[in-house]
Parts: C-alpha cells; structure tokens; sequence
C-alpha cells in the first residue's frame, strides 16, 4: 500500500474556533456575575455582597438540574450526529426541554413558598446572621422569575453551537453582559433597589438572551426542530445514565460550597474574611470560564467523534485542547497573580478585606493550570461513556479532596488556609486522577481509556489531509489500491475511487471561492466487520451529495458520475454540520458486488 504521512489541522481550527466562542460566552455571562458583586460590594455593602455570596450552594443546586439536563442533551445528540442519526438527537433536544422545564417550575415554587429553607441549605438562618439574612432573602425574590430562563440558556446553548450557531450564542451572551450591568447600575444608582433590584437585573438580562437565543430555531436550515419521533422509554433512561457524572458533579460542587461555607463561617474572624472568600468564589468563577468553555466544546465534540468511532481524531482533539489549555491558563494564571491587589481594590476600599482577597486571589491562579486540565479530561471521560470513572472523579475533584484540605488547611491557618485550598486540591486531584488511569490500564499512557478495538487497526484506515486536487488524485488512488487489498471487487474499488476524486474535486472548489483561510479537508476511509466508511470533513461552502444525487440520478447513462453511482451502491449516505464543519458520511457493504 503507499504510505503517506499527513498532517491536518481540520480538527484544532475547529476546537480552537468554538473554544473561543464559548470562552466568550462564558466570560460575558459570568463577568455579569462579577460586575453584580463588583457594584454590590461598593454600593451596598460588604454585608450586602457577604449575603449575595453565601447564596452559592443555592446556585449550585440549579446548575445541578439544569447542568445534568444539559450534559446528557450534548452528550447524546452529539454522538447521535456523529452516527448522522438525526431524529434520535431531536428527540433528545425535545425532552431536555421538557425535564428543564418541570425542573425550574419546582424550583421557582421553592423560592415562593419557602425561600427560609434555602437560606437554611446555604448556612444562614435569621438568628445566626440577622444582617445578611434580608439581604439573602431580597435578592432570591427578585432572582427567582429568571431561574427559568437560565436554565433554558444551560441547555439550548450548547446545542446552538454544536449546531453552528456559535456567533449567536457569543452575541447573546455580550447582551446578557450589557443588559445586567445596566440594570445594576440603575438600581445602585437610579431606583435603589437594594439586593432586591440586583436580583430583578439578573432576571432581566437571562429573559433577554433567551428571547435571543431562541431565534436559531427559526431558521429554516437548523438541525434541531422540537420532536418527540422515535422516542421510547429506554431514551429516558440512556439520558439518566448519561446526565449522572453531570449531576454528581453538580451535586459534589453544591455540597463543597455547603460545607466550605460552614467551614469559613466557623473559622472566619470576621466579615472581612467572609466577604473575601465570596471574592474569590466570583474571580474564580469567571477565570474559570476558560476551562469551561474548553470543556464544553471537548464534550460535545468528543461525542461526536466518538459516535464516527475515530480514534485518531479523539487523540487529536485531546491534544488540541490540551495545548491551548496551557497556553491561556498559564498566561491568564501569570496576569491574575501580578494584578491580585488591583483586582480586589475594584471590589472594595476597606483594607482589611483587601488583603485577605488579594491573598485569595494569588493562591487561584496558581489552580488555573491544574484545574483546566483536569475539567478537561473529565468531560473527555463523559464524552466517551465511561460514566463510573467519571462519577469517581466528580464526587473527588469538587467534594472530598476541596472540603477535606479546605478543612485541614483552615484548622491550621484559618480563612488564609481555606483561600489557599482551592490550588492545593487542584494539584491533589491531578495525581488522583494519574493513579485512577494506571489502576485501569497499567499505564499511564493508555489515558484515552479506549478499547483496543475501537476505530480498528492501522491497517484498515486511511487517514489524510486534502489541500489540492493533487491531493484528491493521490488519495483517490490510495482508496483503489486500500479496497482491493481488503477484499472489494474491482468495479468497486474504481467507484469508490472515483467517488474521493469527484467529491473532493467540487469540495476544494467551493473551498476556494468561499472560505479566505487556507484550505484544508479531512479525509479517512475505513473498514470494519466487512462495512467500509468513508469520511470526508472540510469548513468551507456545503456539498451534500444527497442532494447531488437527487438532481442528477436521472442523468443520461454517459453522464453518470462517481458520485451517483456510489450513492447508488451506498447502504446509508450522511450529511451533517456541526461546529461550522461539514462532514460527509458514506457507509457500503463491501461484499456486494464480489461476483462481478
């Protein structure tokens, strides 16, 4: 067979392209999060702000919902597009939706009725802490009517940018940005709302994203439509089972903040350590939009090549999003700790808490590193199905490893012991985790926890990257020559080869009138179990040649091409995009045809 090395940077355009954009997402939605405390913090108070803070295992439990309703929405739809088999990730998509829903209206009932017992859950009751407690309850009542339309963003966000809609999704979220930041500034400064009015400014600003956001559905090429058509029971429980490690991941964070909260409380001195502490809880928030928006798009893209069984193309969007984790967190790390006291002086003047969240805020940026690589390879764990490793991991990182040396670090240094926890778990859960993989594989170089089955051997794929028609003939002959030697008849060796040559023609065609990047296409053909795949992966103009087919299927018999011809003898012809790449795939049998 030739052999041809390649190299092909289809899939870290694609990671690089939608990281940034959920980074984007991220930093905007939660820098509305940081100007709240920000403008609550000089205008109202420490103790204003203190009270705002300790509503965080709250927050956690509604991320735990909507979170868990959204990871199994991701995680399925995306392996379901990756097997082209749309109506299963609609189905999903609908009954997502339908769970978010019921989940926010018990929610919002909570906050109604009894909103004392979710002060309670967080640590606060009107004895213990008689001038946070109205604080607490104000903001939950004018907060709680935006629950929903939170939680709707948690779910529908994700699936806008799998389904190219990433511009949007970063557009609504800069909506999300000005909106909350107006609002809170006419509060502070206009109606004087209090706790209250920060709480209707939030509400506010989640109504008008999702208002947004929910436009991408009206178009008529969206993948996604509302439909329950193929569903069964057992689509219940695959999404229980997926949605999990989510939920216990969410669990785990709502119970650390529960407990840490407990533990700052016993140990703080002070208010001012108190406040600090809710500091460090929002800067660490929104520096840790980075590693979020690189996990999530590592999750849903994972399950895409997961589902295309790609083991090459898993290795490299691994790698991919490893690279550039280092690359922001270290630089963003770096910034974070040589602008700590300015960074806290935007929160307050009052020196004593000053101090204790500049100290905060330099032990955080030593965790960024750490934490982002392991998010990272937590959500490459649930894109891939290994669910009880996961739930391992999840229930580790956010409850027992923080809670634990949170609590022996502020018995013996008190508030500074707890700030300084967050780095010292993150770099205990790295070696947990390195010790979780050798005890599974005997190696630490096995990471990607794959069986040695998956994606088949070397021998029965070709991979390549296509930048020129030469590119196209080359591989074309490669496609001839890999068929006969597995096997396929002659005729159809020669149609399959025609099929790369003709479709990768019209490709690099639309490429160069419609894209100003270079341009690349993604190339594998495979056999496995007699079924031969070829894909073919590009983001430049579309071209399905399911349409190709329905146009020329009638064509005179000396004007019948490859493509047709291929279609023909296909078993299933998929045609998707999703994360702005096209993606092409054509399944045959290869035993038709033997006899000829």
């Amino acid at each position: 067979m030739l052999k041809h090395k390649t190299h092909t940077d289809i899939i870290p355009a694609m990671f690089i392209s939608t990281a940034i954009a959920m980074i984007f997402t991220q930093l905007a939605g939660y820098g509305a999060v940081l100007i709240d405390g920000i403008i609550t913090s000089r205008v109202l108070g420490s103790q204003a702000y203190s009270g705002v803070s300790l509503l965080g295992p709250f927050n956690g439990i509604v991320l735990l919902l909507s979170g868990g309703v959204s990871v199994s929405a991701q995680v399925i739809s995306s392996q379901a597009i990756g097997r082209g088999h749309r109506n299963k990730a609609n189905c999903v998509f609908t009954v997502a939706l339908i769970l978010d829903g019921i989940f926010a209206l018990v929610l919002v009932l909570m906050c109604i009725f009894c909103p004392s017992y979710i002060l309670q859950v967080c640590g606060v009751t009107q004895t213990s802490h008689p001038t946070i407690y109205p604080h607490m309850l104000e903001y939950v009542r004018g907060y709680m009517l935006g629950i929903p339309f939170m939680m709707l963003i948690q779910v529908i966000g994700p699936i806008i940018v799998m389904d190219s809609g990433k511009s949007l999704f970063s557009v609504s979220a800069l909506l999300l940005f000005v909106v909350d930041a107006w609002c809170d500034l006419l509060n502070a400064y206009v109606y004087h709302g209090g706790t209250f009015g920060m709480g209707i400014a939030t509400t506010v600003s989640y109504i008008l994203q999702s208002v947004l956001l929910l436009t991408h559905f009206m178009k008529k090429n969206s993948y996604f439509r509302l439909s329950l058509r193929g569903f069964t029971p057992m689509l219940i429980s695959e999404m229980i089972g997926t949605a999990l490690p989510a939920f216990t991941l969410k669990l785990a964070t709502a119970l650390r903040d529960l407990a840490v909260n407990r533990i700052n409380i016993y140990v703080a001195l002070t208010t001012a350590a108190i406040a600090a502490r809710g500091m460090q809880n929002d800067i660490n928030t929104v520096l840790f939009c980075f590693s979020m928006g690189m996990s999530k798009t590592l999750l849903t893209m994972t399950g895409m090549f997961y589902g295309a069984n790609d083991r090459r193309g898993l290795r490299r969007l691994f790698a991919s999003s490893v690279r550039m984790a280092l690359v922001v967190s270290g630089s963003i790390g770096l910034l974070t700790f040589m602008s700590a006291e300015w960074i806290a002086g935007c929160f307050t003047d009052e020196p004593e808490v000053v101090e204790f969240a500049a100290f905060s805020i330099k032990c955080m940026s030593f965790a960024l590193i750490p934490d982002n690589l392991a998010v990272l390879y937590q959500h490459y764990l649930q894109g891939i199905n290994q669910r009880k490793i996961v739930n391992v991991i999840n229930f580790a990182s956010r409850f027992f490893i923080p809670v634990i040396t949170a609590f022996v670090l502020g018995m013996l240094f008190g508030s500074r012991g707890i700030m300084a926890s967050i780095a010292a778990s993150n770099f205990i859960l790295l070696g947990f985790m390195a010790m979780i993989v050798y005890m599974r594989t005997g190696t630490l170089r096995k990471f990607l926890l794959l069986s040695d089955d998956f994606g088949g051997d070397e021998d029965s794929n070709i991979y390549a990257s296509i930048a020129s028609e030469e590119d196209v003939m080359r591989e074309s002959l490669r496609a001839e020559e890999f068929c006969l030697e597995h096997g396929v008849s002659r005729r159809n060796a020669k149609l399959i080869a025609l099929f790369v040559e003709e479709t990768g023609v019209i490709i690099i065609e639309n490429g160069k009138a419609e894209t100003w990047q270079k341009f690349r296409m993604d190339y594998r053909l495979s056999l496995s179990g007699g079924k031969l795949c070829i894909t073919l992966r590009d983001r430049c103009g579309h071209f399905d040649p399911r349409a190709f087919y329905s146009e020329h299927k009638d064509d005179e018999p000396e004007e019948i091409s490859g493509i047709t011809l291929v279609m023909k003898l296909a078993d299933q012809v998929k045609y998707f995009n999703a994360f702005n790449s096209n993606n092409i795939m054509i399944y045959m049998d290869t035993t038709k045809g033997k006899t000829e």
